[in-house]
């Protein structure tokens, strides 16, 4: 049998939930041992793994086997608990890490077996916590519209997910709903039509679509799909990180359970234990129960110093230390928290600690800079898609009576619909205490809604407004060329009866015009012409 005919029969046994009649026999050679490895790692026999992976790495020697002995070996490695991976799992060029010297010895992208490893050391990258580097393995390479000639191969959609799911933990979450869309559709067997859907429901967990993603949690608990393989295993964690994001936190820790096997989640590998034990404190510590938190952290601390689980038990550690009132020992772990999940690329990992430092410090009482802090997190969670980073933010910020400031050039769509009421006065020409007198508020407020306008306008003076808004005050409606005449004249500061003089026409007919050109632009006077023209009313002719 050929090495790609093995690879296809492998591979296709990886996304067939394990099923027994799909397993093959992979030969002796190295590439054998490494898809004998790839199998083992199925089938959740870690130390068969670490054995054949061995033998692979030992007896390649030609670039394919040497790939994908690679892959596999990495893959291994991020199911072992020991911080420290054991030395006949390093590579057989370098001596050192086998994800590094495969990124820098990148393999044949013509090939089926050449794109699968490819895609199977993302795989490794992700499920090693490095999510910078899987992005970087993924960078010149896409998806084939087909594999092993076949283009329905159920291998395409655990190879579309891999994309869905590095974009998703750099919190790139509107390029993780384009790439899902892809997974779901061309998913062509029930485990791979099952692993899109998991996928789906991360990335709508973190857009905040409720009902997309309790679809999916309804499906796994109606007991039709149970954990017992990689694939299956995956598909609870990545439903129960959907579920998260939305706060359902019962059900996260549910999910995490039943696919880690039990309370300390010893089915999985070591990211997803790490997150699933976060997952379970986070429930416990939202509940106030300090007790079960702190056991929760008890089974996560035997990580504390595994590169794949650092950024994560930082982030329980400060969720402990949170319920129990030690502010500066959790903004101390929350920061960690950061440091190490910024080194990596994990984004959506950083965004929850950054969250947690803010808490930290405001119950230290340094709430401008928690507020700092959260605004920024919001801000980058926008542009991105991440809307439950949004909403976590937004939700702390009102907990010490602060609102996220617009998004900077946001405009119009980025007001509040008392900030757009402040936004028009300003355009009208009104000054603050006009402001407050026409909304029945303070100065003190007017001060705060201005604020927010210009900078949800990118300006740095009133203005600067005035002129932002002229088409959204006046609706877009373009002026006829006499009235385009008159504001210009009242923009250089001429009355009613010098302006008729100028045109030759009679004030009756100018206080017509200008009487249009307010109803138009939505303004009460004179001043409020001259903000919205800003100078330059030629602009505005039709």
């Amino acid at each position: 049998m050929s090495r790609a005919q093995r690879a296809d029969r492998v591979l296709r046994y990886l996304m067939s939930a394990a099923d027994p009649r799909l397993r093959s026999e992979t030969g002796s050679d190295a590439f054998g041992h490494a898809l004998a490895a790839l199998q083992a790692i199925s089938d959740g026999e870690i130390q068969r793994a670490v054995d054949t992976t061995a033998d692979a790495l030992t007896q390649a020697r030609d670039p394919e086997a040497l790939e994908l002995a690679r892959a596999v070996g990495a893959l291994t490695i991020a199911h072992l608990a020991d911080a420290s991976p054991p030395p006949r799992l390093s590579d057989p060029i370098t001596g050192g890490d086998v994800l590094e010297a495969a990124r820098r010895e990148p393999g044949d992208a013509r090939s089926s077996i050449g794109i699968a490893s490819t895609f199977l050391l993302a795989e490794a990258a992700l499920a090693c916590a490095r999510v910078e580097l899987a992005s970087r393995l993924l960078a010149q390479r896409q998806p084939p519209p087909e594999l092993f000639g076949c283009a329905d191969h159920p291998f395409l959609t655990f190879m579309r997910i891999v994309a869905v799911r590095v974009a998703t933990f750099r919190g790139e979450i509107v390029e993780a709903e384009r790439l899902v869309q892809d997974a779901v559709t061309g998913a062509s067997t029930p485990s791979a039509r099952m692993l899109a859907a998991a996928t789906a429901a991360l990335v709508h967990g973190n857009t905040g679509a409720r009902q997309e993603t309790q679809e999916v949690i309804g499906l796994l608990q109606s007991g039709r799909v149970r954990p017992v393989d990689l694939v299956t295993r995956g598909c609870f964690v990545l439903i129960a990180y959907g579920a998260w994001a939305l706060e359902d936190r019962a059900a996260a820790s549910r999910l995490m359970l039943e696919a880690g096997g039990g309370p300390g989640l010893e089915h999985l590998r070591i990211v997803d234990r790490a997150l699933g034990l976060e997952i379970l404190a986070s429930s416990a510590a939202t509940e106030a129960d300090a007790t079960a938190a702190a056991a929760w952290l008890a089974r996560a601390m035997p990580l504390e110093q595994h590169p794949i689980a650092q950024s994560t038990v930082a982030r329980i550690r400060a969720r402990v230390a949170l319920l129990g009132d030690d502010a500066p020992t959790a903004a101390i772990f929350a920061a960690r928290a950061r440091e190490n999940a910024q080194t990596e690329g994990r984004t959506f990992e950083d965004t929850q600690a950054a969250i947690l430092l803010a808490r930290a410090r405001i119950s230290e009482h340094e709430r401008g800079h928690a507020a700092r802090g959260l605004a920024e997190v919001a801000h980058r969670a926008q542009m991105t898609g991440h809307i439950t980073a949004v909403r976590a933010a937004s939700r702390e910020l009102r907990g010490i009576g602060r609102r996220l400031p617009p998004r900077a050039a946001s405009g119009w769509a980025g007001l509040s619909p008392r900030e757009r009421e402040v936004a028009a006065l300003i355009a009208e020409g009104a000054v603050n205490a006009e402001i407050a007198a026409a909304l029945f508020v303070s100065e003190h407020t007017v001060r705060m809604h201005v604020s927010r306008v210009l900078h949800a306008f990118g300006v740095s003076s009133r203005l600067g407004v005035a002129k932002a808004l002229a088409p959204k005050v006046g609706n877009g409606s373009p002026l006829t060329a006499r009235q385009s005449e008159i504001v210009a004249l009242v923009v250089e500061g001429l009355g009613n009866q010098l302006i008729a003089e100028r045109l030759g026409i009679g004030v009756s007919t100018v206080e017509k015009h200008v009487a249009a050109v307010m109803r138009r632009w939505g303004v009460r006077s004179r001043t409020g012409i001259i903000h919205i023209a800003g100078g330059s009313p030629g602009e505005l002719a039709g």
